[in-house]
């Protein structure tokens, strides 16, 4: 029991006269649609597929195409039963065929990923019920939004790890890297059974709790990545770009937290923030640390310095001697003290009087001549 590959690739022109009849992903597998039935290929434009009955059920001999971007898994009562991540050809046989297999992983960047799950939760006997096959959405689904209702605090480590709050909003996109474990783990009950939906969208779910835990669980990593993003020497002002950098911070992030790739195979591909703007006061906390920054290059006195600037200010406004008085104190402060002092290596005692330096000696008079007239009375 299992598949056996007829080609590789794209369905060629050799191919494609013998395989009139074959099995196509739906062209609702787009955007977040992560899981869909798969149908023959003369219904592959239709737009609902849940009425179809037997959707996605399987016989022997039946052919299927596996575009590139999608993955093929065949399911037996929410069991695995094959798993086909190779873009190509393939035929599928009831029958105990050597040549046959259940597993094709390929080269893609999930083939040694899935690997490991394939071989935990494969299905281990010869299927007794019918078998409906699933393809799963491998490409990059965008347009998740998000946005953050109150400011979010982290350290930045551009302002010496200062807490500062940040409010943001925009979209990122996720990525499907363990079929295996997404289907396990994350699809409801009703769609893996081929009982239910035949497709699952990551944010049209019933109830709309997946849509809530992706949204919960984005929002609250994003402390975690701004903090991790600003140890690099990055700014803030770097995410508005999207960069890719930033997308791993906040996977990264995500993982710690939650364990999105190792419970449900998901990973954040891109982040694409539209608005990411401090409040107030952590505007103000930065505007005072960089004046502090240009006053003087020392990190530790930087918040100091701006405050005695602002007091030499207040100071200068006010005028008066007890103004004057708190210039000299601030002077002294920040080692300005020296316009101040007396000479250099010599510091004035508060309080004590100057000594006034002594006076030459004036010359000896001379002897008074009697003769001389009455020297009339000074006025």
């Amino acid at each position: 029991m299992g598949f056996i590959q007829a080609f590789k690739g794209a369905l060629s022109g050799s191919f494609a006269n013998q395989w009139l009849e074959y099995m196509v992903p739906p062209a609702t597998l787009t955007d977040h649609v992560a899981l869909a039935r798969a149908i023959p290929n003369k219904a592959a434009g239709s737009e609902n597929n849940d009425g179809e009955e037997n959707a996605g059920v399987i016989s022997d001999g039946s052919r299927f195409l596996v575009p590139e971007g999608a993955c093929l898994v065949v399911l037996e009562n929410g069991a695995i039963t094959a798993v086909i991540g190779e873009p190509g050809g393939y035929e599928y046989h009831a029958q105990n065929i050597p040549e046959a297999k259940s597993f094709f992983g390929g080269d893609g960047f999930f083939s040694s990923t899935f690997g490991q799950s394939w071989n935990q939760f494969k299905f281990g006997g010869q299927p007794g019920n019918q078998q409906v096959a699933f393809y799963v959405n491998l490409k990059n689904m965008g347009g998740f939004r998000y946005g953050t209702q109150n400011p979010i605090r982290y350290k930045d480590a551009n302002y010496n790890n200062a807490m500062l709050a940040v409010t943001s909003n925009g979209t990122y996109s996720l990525q499907i890297v363990d079929p295996i474990l997404f289907i396990k783990n994350f699809v409801p009950v009703d769609v893996v059974s081929g009982q239910g939906r035949s497709s699952f969208s990551l944010d049209a779910t019933d109830d709309g709790s997946n849509q809530d835990m992706l949204f919960s669980g984005f929002v609250g990593s994003l402390a975690t990545a701004l903090s991790a993003y600003t140890k690099g020497g990055k700014s803030i002002d770097d995410v508005q770009g999207g960069t890719v950098e930033f997308a791993q911070a906040v996977d990264e992030a995500v993982e710690a937290n939650y364990q999105w790739g190792t419970k449900f195979g998901l990973k954040i591909a891109s982040v694409e923030p539209r608005g990411l703007d401090w409040d107030q006061p952590s505007i103000d906390l930065i505007n005072k640390f960089t004046t502090g920054m240009l006053m003087q290059g020392s990190v530790g006195q930087a918040y100091s310095q701006t405050q005695i600037a602002e007091g030499l200010n207040a100071a200068g406004q006010n005028g008066g001697a007890a103004s004057m008085f708190g210039v000299g104190m601030a002077a002294n402060m920040t080692g300005m003290g020296n316009a101040f002092a007396g000479p250099a290596g010599q510091n004035p005692v508060a309080g004590a009087q100057p000594t006034q330096p002594a006076q030459p000696e004036q010359p000896a008079q001379p002897a008074a001549d009697p003769n001389a007239g009455a020297t009339p009375a000074a006025e």
